[in-house]
Protein backbone atom coordinates (compact mmCIF):
# COMPACT_ATOMS: atom_id res chain seq x y z
CA UNK A 1 0.00 0.00 0.00
CA UNK A 2 1.37 3.00 -0.93
CA UNK A 3 1.07 6.59 0.72
CA UNK A 4 1.69 10.00 -0.72
CA UNK A 5 3.95 12.58 1.78
CA UNK A 6 2.72 16.18 2.00
CA UNK A 7 5.29 18.51 0.76
CA UNK A 8 5.00 21.93 2.13
CA UNK A 9 4.58 24.35 -0.35
CA UNK A 10 6.99 27.37 -0.20
CA UNK A 11 5.17 30.87 0.55
CA UNK A 12 6.57 33.99 -1.05
CA UNK A 13 7.84 34.89 2.39
CA UNK A 14 10.25 31.72 1.89
CA UNK A 15 11.93 32.49 -1.62
CA UNK A 16 12.67 36.06 -0.26
CA UNK A 17 13.87 34.50 3.34
CA UNK A 18 16.21 32.06 1.05
CA UNK A 19 17.52 35.35 -1.25
CA UNK A 20 18.40 37.36 2.07
CA UNK A 21 20.16 34.67 3.82
CA UNK A 22 21.98 34.65 0.77
CA UNK A 23 22.53 38.43 1.31
CA UNK A 24 23.34 37.78 4.93
CA UNK A 25 26.39 35.42 3.85
CA UNK A 26 27.29 37.95 1.22
CA UNK A 27 27.61 40.50 3.88
CA UNK A 28 29.40 38.82 6.51
CA UNK A 29 32.56 37.62 4.05
CA UNK A 30 32.36 41.64 3.44
CA UNK A 31 32.75 42.20 6.95
CA UNK A 32 35.71 40.09 7.41
CA UNK A 33 37.40 41.12 3.81
CA UNK A 34 37.08 45.38 5.81
CA UNK A 35 38.23 44.14 8.87
CA UNK A 36 41.28 42.46 7.69
CA UNK A 37 42.15 45.20 5.34
CA UNK A 38 41.57 47.55 8.23
CA UNK A 39 43.57 45.83 10.70
CA UNK A 40 46.81 45.33 8.06
CA UNK A 41 46.43 48.89 6.86
CA UNK A 42 46.88 49.84 10.80
CA UNK A 43 50.10 47.58 11.47
CA UNK A 44 51.18 49.09 7.93
CA UNK A 45 50.31 52.73 9.00
CA UNK A 46 52.12 51.98 12.65
CA UNK A 47 55.28 50.81 11.09
CA UNK A 48 55.64 53.31 8.92
CA UNK A 49 54.44 55.94 11.43
CA UNK A 50 57.32 54.81 13.83
CA UNK A 51 59.95 54.87 11.26
CA UNK A 52 58.65 58.01 10.43
CA UNK A 53 59.43 59.43 13.77
CA UNK A 54 62.62 58.13 14.10
CA UNK A 55 63.31 60.22 11.04
CA UNK A 56 61.74 63.54 11.47
CA UNK A 57 60.21 63.60 15.09
CA UNK A 58 63.33 64.97 16.55
CA UNK A 59 63.95 67.46 14.05
CA UNK A 60 60.55 68.54 14.16
CA UNK A 61 60.58 69.07 17.73
CA UNK A 62 63.79 71.46 17.36
CA UNK A 63 62.48 73.22 14.63
CA UNK A 64 59.31 74.37 16.76
CA UNK A 65 61.96 74.92 19.71
CA UNK A 66 63.94 77.55 17.44
CA UNK A 67 60.57 79.16 15.64
CA UNK A 68 59.44 79.51 19.15
CA UNK A 69 62.93 81.17 20.48
CA UNK A 70 62.77 83.32 17.33
CA UNK A 71 59.49 84.82 17.94
CA UNK A 72 61.06 85.68 21.82
CA UNK A 73 63.53 87.90 20.04
CA UNK A 74 61.45 89.51 18.03
CA UNK A 75 59.00 90.31 20.32
CA UNK A 76 62.08 91.72 22.75
CA UNK A 77 62.65 93.97 19.69
CA UNK A 78 59.27 94.61 19.64
CA UNK A 79 59.25 95.84 23.26
CA UNK A 80 62.65 98.23 23.12
CA UNK A 81 61.41 99.62 19.98
CA UNK A 82 58.11 100.89 21.32
CA UNK A 83 59.33 101.59 24.67
CA UNK A 84 63.21 103.06 24.91
CA UNK A 85 62.72 103.43 28.58
CA UNK A 86 62.56 100.06 28.80
CA UNK A 87 64.72 98.32 31.17
CA UNK A 88 66.27 94.70 29.40
CA UNK A 89 65.78 93.07 33.09
CA UNK A 90 62.34 93.82 32.78
CA UNK A 91 61.68 92.67 29.25
CA UNK A 92 63.10 89.64 30.23
CA UNK A 93 60.83 88.53 33.03
CA UNK A 94 57.60 90.16 30.89
CA UNK A 95 58.70 88.18 27.87
CA UNK A 96 59.74 84.83 29.55
CA UNK A 97 55.95 84.96 31.41
CA UNK A 98 54.50 85.47 27.70
CA UNK A 99 55.87 83.07 26.36
CA UNK A 100 55.43 80.58 28.89
CA UNK A 101 51.70 79.62 27.92
CA UNK A 102 53.33 79.36 24.21
CA UNK A 103 55.92 77.13 24.92
CA UNK A 104 53.79 74.67 27.39
CA UNK A 105 50.66 74.48 24.42
CA UNK A 106 53.59 73.75 21.74
CA UNK A 107 54.98 71.17 24.16
CA UNK A 108 51.47 69.83 24.58
CA UNK A 109 50.78 69.57 20.86
CA UNK A 110 54.34 67.83 20.04
CA UNK A 111 53.40 65.31 22.81
CA UNK A 112 50.06 64.81 20.89
CA UNK A 113 51.84 63.96 17.59
CA UNK A 114 54.76 62.05 18.83
CA UNK A 115 52.00 59.51 20.46
CA UNK A 116 49.53 59.49 17.73
CA UNK A 117 52.58 58.77 15.19
CA UNK A 118 53.71 56.10 17.82
CA UNK A 119 50.28 53.65 16.44
CA UNK A 120 47.39 54.39 14.41
CA UNK A 121 44.30 53.53 16.67
CA UNK A 122 41.14 53.02 14.90
CA UNK A 123 37.50 54.18 16.65
CA UNK A 124 36.60 51.97 19.03
CA UNK A 125 36.51 52.71 22.33
CA UNK A 126 38.18 55.66 23.00
CA UNK A 127 36.11 57.56 20.52
CA UNK A 128 33.82 59.83 21.22
CA UNK A 129 30.52 58.03 20.50
CA UNK A 130 28.00 60.46 18.35
CA UNK A 131 24.12 60.32 20.25
CA UNK A 132 22.49 57.91 17.50
CA UNK A 133 25.24 55.64 17.77
CA UNK A 134 24.98 56.30 21.97
CA UNK A 135 21.28 55.34 21.81
CA UNK A 136 21.54 52.21 19.78
CA UNK A 137 24.16 50.76 22.05
CA UNK A 138 21.97 51.05 24.94
CA UNK A 139 18.78 49.75 23.00
CA UNK A 140 21.15 46.60 21.60
CA UNK A 141 21.88 46.32 25.03
CA UNK A 142 18.65 46.17 27.37
CA UNK A 143 17.11 44.12 24.79
CA UNK A 144 19.86 41.23 25.08
CA UNK A 145 19.67 41.50 28.59
CA UNK A 146 16.30 41.24 28.73
CA UNK A 147 16.33 38.35 26.88
CA UNK A 148 19.44 36.25 27.68
CA UNK A 149 19.63 37.13 31.50
CA UNK A 150 21.54 33.86 33.33
CA UNK A 151 17.80 34.20 35.57
CA UNK A 152 15.71 33.34 33.09
CA UNK A 153 17.49 30.35 32.54
CA UNK A 154 15.62 26.98 33.11
CA UNK A 155 18.47 24.40 33.41
CA UNK A 156 21.96 24.37 34.63
CA UNK A 157 22.69 24.16 31.27
CA UNK A 158 20.53 27.05 29.58
CA UNK A 159 22.39 29.22 32.85
CA UNK A 160 25.80 28.50 31.52
CA UNK A 161 25.04 29.50 28.40
CA UNK A 162 23.48 32.74 29.28
CA UNK A 163 26.17 33.69 31.63
CA UNK A 164 28.68 33.35 28.72
CA UNK A 165 26.99 35.27 26.06
CA UNK A 166 25.87 38.21 29.08
CA UNK A 167 29.76 38.40 29.83
CA UNK A 168 30.43 38.71 26.36
CA UNK A 169 27.55 41.46 26.40
CA UNK A 170 28.14 43.29 28.96
CA UNK A 171 32.05 43.41 27.90
CA UNK A 172 30.99 44.96 24.67
CA UNK A 173 28.69 47.38 25.99
CA UNK A 174 31.61 48.50 28.91
CA UNK A 175 33.70 49.16 25.62
CA UNK A 176 30.79 50.85 24.06
CA UNK A 177 31.26 48.33 21.07
CA UNK A 178 28.16 49.20 18.70
CA UNK A 179 29.68 46.34 16.16
CA UNK A 180 29.94 43.53 18.66
CA UNK A 181 27.09 44.65 20.80
CA UNK A 182 25.31 44.00 16.31
CA UNK A 183 27.32 41.13 16.19
CA UNK A 184 26.30 39.29 19.58
CA UNK A 185 22.52 40.17 18.72
CA UNK A 186 23.21 38.74 15.54
CA UNK A 187 24.34 35.24 16.73
CA UNK A 188 21.99 34.78 19.36
CA UNK A 189 19.13 35.37 17.65
CA UNK A 190 20.18 32.80 14.86
CA UNK A 191 21.21 29.84 17.47
CA UNK A 192 17.92 30.89 19.76
CA UNK A 193 15.84 28.11 20.04
CA UNK A 194 12.95 29.57 19.87
CA UNK A 195 13.81 30.58 16.54
CA UNK A 196 13.14 27.23 15.02
CA UNK A 197 9.70 27.69 15.64
CA UNK A 198 9.16 31.38 14.36
CA UNK A 199 6.75 31.66 11.22
CA UNK A 200 8.15 32.49 7.69
CA UNK A 201 7.07 36.28 8.16
CA UNK A 202 8.57 36.24 11.44
CA UNK A 203 12.02 34.51 10.07
CA UNK A 204 11.79 37.47 7.40
CA UNK A 205 11.76 39.89 9.55
CA UNK A 206 14.31 38.97 11.48
CA UNK A 207 16.67 38.22 8.34
CA UNK A 208 15.55 41.96 6.76
CA UNK A 209 16.96 43.17 10.49
CA UNK A 210 20.34 41.03 10.15
CA UNK A 211 20.55 42.93 6.58
CA UNK A 212 20.24 46.34 7.77
CA UNK A 213 23.16 45.17 10.80
CA UNK A 214 25.26 44.21 8.31
CA UNK A 215 24.96 47.22 6.51
CA UNK A 216 25.32 49.41 9.12
CA UNK A 217 28.88 47.19 10.21
CA UNK A 218 29.86 47.99 6.75
CA UNK A 219 29.29 51.29 6.67
CA UNK A 220 31.35 51.64 10.35
CA UNK A 221 34.24 49.42 8.67
CA UNK A 222 33.89 51.76 5.58
CA UNK A 223 34.59 55.00 7.88
CA UNK A 224 37.37 53.49 9.74
CA UNK A 225 39.42 52.58 6.33
CA UNK A 226 38.36 56.44 5.77
CA UNK A 227 39.69 57.76 8.15
CA UNK A 228 42.51 56.09 8.10
CA UNK A 229 43.12 56.60 4.50
CA UNK A 230 43.02 60.18 4.85
CA UNK A 231 45.45 60.18 7.47
CA UNK A 232 48.66 62.37 6.75
CA UNK A 233 50.79 59.08 7.34
CA UNK A 234 48.66 57.43 4.75
CA UNK A 235 49.39 60.39 2.31
CA UNK A 236 53.04 59.32 2.89
CA UNK A 237 52.89 55.65 2.85
CA UNK A 238 49.97 54.84 0.41
CA UNK A 239 53.09 54.40 -2.68
CA UNK A 240 54.87 51.51 -1.13
CA UNK A 241 57.82 51.23 -3.49
CA UNK A 242 58.64 55.08 -2.58
CA UNK A 243 57.40 55.23 1.00
CA UNK A 244 61.27 55.53 1.91
CA UNK A 245 61.90 58.31 -0.65
CA UNK A 246 58.79 59.94 1.53
CA UNK A 247 60.25 60.18 4.46
CA UNK A 248 63.84 61.30 3.04
CA UNK A 249 62.16 64.00 1.31
CA UNK A 250 60.18 64.73 4.64
CA UNK A 251 63.56 65.31 6.55
CA UNK A 252 65.06 67.00 3.99
CA UNK A 253 62.83 69.85 3.94
CA UNK A 254 62.14 69.79 7.62
CA UNK A 255 66.07 70.03 7.90
CA UNK A 256 65.76 73.04 5.26
CA UNK A 257 63.14 74.76 7.11
CA UNK A 258 65.14 74.25 10.59
CA UNK A 259 68.15 76.03 8.93
CA UNK A 260 66.22 78.64 7.78
CA UNK A 261 64.61 79.40 11.21
CA UNK A 262 68.11 78.91 12.77
CA UNK A 263 69.06 81.82 10.62
CA UNK A 264 66.33 83.71 11.35
CA UNK A 265 67.10 83.28 14.90
CA UNK A 266 71.00 84.61 14.39
CA UNK A 267 69.36 87.14 12.55
CA UNK A 268 66.90 88.22 15.48
CA UNK A 269 69.59 87.99 18.48
CA UNK A 270 72.16 90.22 16.34
CA UNK A 271 69.35 92.73 16.04
CA UNK A 272 68.48 92.68 19.87
CA UNK A 273 71.90 93.11 20.97
CA UNK A 274 72.26 95.86 18.17
CA UNK A 275 69.36 98.08 19.88
CA UNK A 276 70.86 96.78 22.85
CA UNK A 277 74.77 98.33 22.54
CA UNK A 278 72.75 101.27 20.88
CA UNK A 279 71.36 102.16 24.23
CA UNK A 280 74.05 101.54 26.19
CA UNK A 281 76.59 103.79 24.32
CA UNK A 282 74.86 107.35 25.30
CA UNK A 283 74.80 106.16 28.95
CA UNK A 284 78.46 105.38 28.34
CA UNK A 285 79.19 108.53 27.13
CA UNK A 286 77.53 110.29 29.83
CA UNK A 287 79.35 108.36 32.88
CA UNK A 288 82.50 109.92 30.89
CA UNK A 289 81.10 113.69 31.05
Amino acid sequence: MSSTALVPIPTPEDFEYALLTIEIEKRKAEIVRLQEERDDLEVQLSKFAVSLKGRVGGLRAELNRVRLQAAEYRRRIERLKSDETLDPATLEEEVAAEFAEREAHERAQEEARAREGTRIDRERVTRRLDAESEAEIMRIYRELAKRFHPDLARTDKERNRRTELMLKINVAYSDRDLLGLQTIARQAESTDPVFSMLSSRERLTWAHRVVTRLDGQIQDLQGQLGLLQRSETFSLWKSPESSLQSIEELETRVRQRLTRERDRLDEAILDYNRILRRRRMPRAANAVR
